[in-house]
């Protein structure tokens, strides 16, 4: 199991971390915001690798943030 809690960094806003690929320009460019670490939880806690996140989902918003996390050694 995987506890996001347990190595994202909380913004100001307790509970949200920082996500590059937060939201999306009418250009296509990727806009950083935040992310529910308790929706993280919820719906990838039950995972233990990027590989997985990644293949259990068809988002590409959150497929983009985890190869994020993988490529900067946040999560394996």
């Amino acid at each position: 199991m995987t506890d996001f809690y347990d190595f994202l960094e909380e913004t100001e806003d307790p509970g949200q971390s920082i996500n590059p690929y937060a939201g999306r320009t009418s250009d296509g460019v990727w806009i950083e915001g935040a992310i529910s670490i308790d929706f993280l939880n919820k719906h990838f806690g039950h995972l233990e690798t990027a590989e997985e996140m990644i293949n259990a989902t068809d988002v590409e918003a959150l497929k983009l943030y985890f190869v994020w996390l993988r490529d900067n050694g946040i999560l394996n």
